[in-house]
């Protein structure tokens, strides 16, 4: 069954037929848009338009509410109604169309109590935070607020869609909050040591896992880290007894993520990869990258898992 919103259904009965008493614009000029949230929908039957028209708003309410907040659109359809059923026999086909309609208030009424309830959860959990400051414990806090503040996100995004003017809901008080886990993050500064034959290229790997994970990236002296990572590389490059000309490159790196503050090291482990070219520095620069991909990987999921559960 064809399903049409409002706007586009209302292009295409245009074209059909021109405007009149029987089009979806006309109709939809009866409703005042400042009060109403209308979307159309058409069918071969009265029954058939009415629950089109519910279908697609609740199709709607569906893309403009990320998943954090999509439980709350029942509630919202629970407060639609099909407004108006009619047949319009200008149009090709001569189907029926339908208007479903949400009043605006009704739907606040259901979305106001929960923003207002997670700004209240929000600023109790922004107690937690330590004075002085201590980046790790903060974080910790954090992490429990971040499906909070994505819940807070994907219901102030419903709340805009449904308000006439595009409003968002209490900005200033959600404002301290918003970009608070990337704050907590960039805080928990990192040292990067490595050492050992083509030392570089592993840096870069690293720092760029630490720069996506959002924590911030320091010289292994700052006095200031928080975590360091320590990694040793190692190198091995042999003559193929199968394939002449064929050198092969073994690369290894034993790496140490140290908590800076406590001087504990929370986790070990060594990684190594082979390659094989026709020249000693392309099987070296192969696979040390390929150890680079895997170690940042491997840094990135253990730093997490200790950032949440130490």
């Amino acid at each position: 069954m064809k399903q049409l919103t409002g706007i586009f259904l209302a292009l295409a009965l245009a074209a059909c037929g021109g405007l009149n008493k029987n089009t979806v614009t006309y109709q939809m000029s009866k409703l005042d848009a400042a009060t109403y949230y209308v979307v159309a929908g058409e069918g071969g039957t009265k029954q058939e338009a009415a629950q089109a028209a519910l279908a697609a708003m609740q199709q709607e309410l569906l893309q403009h509410t990320p998943s954090a907040g999509q439980d709350v659109v029942p509630d919202l359809m629970a407060n639609a109604q099909v407004e108006k059923v009619w047949r319009d026999k200008q149009a090709e086909g001569k189907h029926f169309f339908a208007l479903a309609v949400l009043p605006r208030e009704k739907a606040n009424a259901v979305l106001t109590p929960l923003l207002y309830q997670t700004d209240v959860q929000l600023a109790g959990m922004s107690q937690q935070f330590a004075t002085p400051e201590d980046p790790l414990a903060d974080l910790k806090v954090a992490y429990k607020m971040q499906p909070l503040i994505e819940r807070r996100l994907a219901l102030d995004d419903a709340y805009q869609f449904l308000q006439a003017d595009r409003s968002s809901y209490a900005p200033q008080t959600f404002a301290p909050y918003k970009n608070i886990f990337k704050e907590k993050l960039a805080a928990v500064r990192v040292g990067v040591d490595v050492t050992g034959v083509e030392s570089q290229v592993l840096v870069t790997y690293v720092v760029d896992a630490l720069n996506q994970m959002g924590l911030g990236v320091v010289d292994s002296s700052d006095p200031d880290q928080v975590l360091s990572v320590k990694i040793e590389t190692e190198v091995d490059n042999y003559t193929s007894k199968k394939v002449d000309g064929l050198v092969w490159c073994s690369s290894g790196a034993a790496i140490s993520l140290v908590d800076s503050e406590r001087g504990v090291t929370f986790s070990r482990f060594n990684v190594h990869e082979r390659a094989g070219t026709g020249r000693v520095e392309d099987s070296l620069r192969r696979s040390m990258q390929a150890v680079g991909e895997q170690a940042a990987d491997q840094i990135a999921k253990r730093l997490e898992n200790y950032l949440q559960t130490k």
